[in-house]
């Protein structure tokens, strides 16, 4: 008996529902695979919005589901055509070998890839004597691999499956065999034999499959991108509080060492001031004493002591009270502002869509502005500015309110809003000057673009 193939039972491709061979592989939106049948009977138990046992993803279209029955639905999935003669080689070649020419039940030792069979050595001289399959090429079992038997194993007839297929129908794309050709596809405009519309398929197939590559590598750069923008941008926020964080900190130490300076030049008086108020109460005590416990006589006669004593330490606090000490505070008037910056730093903001039609800023005249009605068309005008110093200092971000100019449009001086963005594209497009437009979102959703100034008269105002 002949050697076993050299792919084992256990490398057999399985289907992942029945965990057998193959039977119909069918090709699922996922490119996973499973059996016809085995796919019939996972959405009898799943319902038809189940999706693949491996990966979950549909299996069958919304759009065609309740439209037809179950088998007709997974029947119009592709068969992976490819699969099923993999597993039918590796059948043929884990199967016994015995010769399927004699009736001998002799030992197969090569395998006539024409005839598709196994032959024995006895075999083998009768076939190349024979002129039809003289020329017929034959293997060793023992090097014959399934997947070399499955590259050159042969379709057979989508009508007649123990007819081989020697013909395609383009017009009905079937595989068909000569006597289909001549009883069903004769007024077909084009059947062709296999090997001359392979080469064709497999290189639309090729191109095909080239854009999906192409495609899908567009959208790895795009999604990459993507992906780096926001590590960027996470990266730009981190620094910039980052150095915030050592800006503050810096300041701290700053203050303090300021403070402590102060303290330290001011440490010296405060130690002499104290000593005088610790003697000023001694002798204040001292006194209260006397006051309280000595008679009459004995008091004037301390007098004259005591009186001298209080005015020496009276004329020296007079000089202590003169000792000029420093009333020092915080600076702490733009605090207010500074919390509302940081409130407002890093807001996230997206480019101003372009409507089909824009509310225009009026264009006032020199000498009497007028406002124009919020319906005109942003093509209306050909304005360029002749004042943009604002744009100069305008950054994203800035809070602003109406100028004088624009009282008449906004209809509220109390009016305020953000600054968005510079769109330089709609200044290209109306002939302005780039750094005299300015997109604002006004509290309350109204979004404007706004220009500058006109003859020095800013249009919009820094809160």
């Amino acid at each position: 008996m002949a050697a076993a193939s050299a792919t084992s039972s256990s490398e057999l491709p399985e289907c992942p529902v029945c965990h057998d061979g193959y039977k119909e592989p069918k090709i699922l939106p996922c490119t996973h695979l499973a059996c016809k049948k085995c796919v019939v009977s996972w959405l009898q138990k799943a319902g038809v919005k189940g999706g693949c046992p491996l990966c979950r993803a549909p299996i069958l279209p919304s759009t065609s589901r309740g439209q037809r029955d179950l088998d007709t639905l997974v029947n119009d999935l592709p068969t992976d055509l490819a699969t099923m003669a993999l597993v039918d080689s590796h059948k043929v070649l884990s199967g016994q070998h015995v010769c399927m020419l004699c009736d001998n039940n002799s030992a197969a030792t090569s395998f006539c890839l024409q005839c598709d069979v196994k032959i024995c050595k006895a075999c083998i001289k009768v076939h190349k004597n024979i002129p039809s399959t003289r020329k017929h090429v034959i293997e060793d079992l023992d090097k014959l691999s399934p997947q070399q038997l499955a590259q050159i194993n042969r379709a057979t007839c989508n009508v007649h499956d123990d007819r081989p297929a020697e013909l395609y129908c383009s017009t009905h794309q079937e595989l068909i065999c000569m006597l289909c050709a001549t009883a069903n596809h004769r007024s077909c405009a084009e059947v062709k034999a296999i090997p001359d519309v392979v080469t064709e398929k497999r290189r639309e197939l090729e191109q095909q499959a080239q854009r999906l590559r192409d495609r899908a590598t567009a959208l790895a750069t795009e999604i990459q991108e993507v992906t780096d923008t926001f590590k960027a941008m996470r990266k730009k926020a981190n620094d910039m509080f980052d150095d915030l964080e050592q800006c503050l900190k810096k300041r701290r130490q700053e203050v303090n060492t300021l403070i402590q300076a102060e303290e330290d030049a001011v440490m010296t008086s405060l130690a002499e001031l104290e000593k005088w108020r610790a003697a000023l109460a001694l002798n204040a005590a001292s006194v209260g004493n006397v006051v309280q416990s000595a008679s009459g006589g004995s008091l004037l006669g301390m007098m004259k002591g005591l009186t001298s004593r209080l005015d020496d330490l009276e004329s020296q606090t007079g000089t202590a009270r003169k000792m000029e000490v420093k009333d020092l505070t915080l600076n702490v008037q733009k605090l207010d502002q500074l919390r509302a910056d940081i409130a407002s730093l890093g807001q996230l903001t997206k480019p101003a869509t372009t409507p089909t039609t824009l509310q225009q800023p009026t264009q006032p005249s020199p000498a009497t502005p007028t406002a124009t009605s919020a319906t005109t068309p942003r093509t209306a005008y050909k304005y360029k500015p002749r004042h943009v110093a604002l744009a100069k200092v305008l950054k994203v971000g800035d809070r602003v309110k109406p100028g004088p100019d624009w009282l008449s449009v906004m209809g509220s001086k109390d009016k305020k809003g953000t600054v968005t963005a510079f769109p330089s594209r709609l200044a290209a497009q109306w002939g302005w000057d780039p750094q005299g437009l300015v997109d604002v979102q006004w509290d309350g959703g109204l979004e404007h673009c706004c220009w500058m100034g006109y003859n020095g008269q800013y249009q919009l105002d820094l809160l």
